[in-house]
């Protein structure tokens, strides 16, 4: 991305805080947000509110359907580790 500007933001969210990384779509607007502890977590936001508001929404969508899932450990705010088996098969 040329003249994109990285900056480092911490989420508040149901499942603990997130740091995610928060990239401007230089010379378009707009910035892209990616979650480094939540391979595959990506959004986009017109500005950095809106960014971080879809980031914290990802996050809590994504935690939320590991656990249903059954993947994941998820530490939630207060410090409690919610832990699903793994389905059968490992998968």
């Amino acid at each position: 991305m040329k003249g994109a500007i990285k900056k480092i933001v911490k989420v508040s969210t149901c499942m603990g805080m997130f740091e995610c990384f928060l990239t401007s779509n230089l010379p378009e607007k707009g910035y892209t947000v990616t979650v480094p502890k939540l391979k595959g977590v990506v959004t986009f936001g017109d500005d950095e509110k809106e960014a971080v508001r879809m980031a914290k929404e990802a996050i809590e969508l994504h935690c939320g359907c590991l656990l249903e899932k059954g993947f994941a450990e998820v530490r939630l705010k207060s410090k409690e580790v919610v832990k699903e088996k793994t389905p059968a098969g490992g998968r």
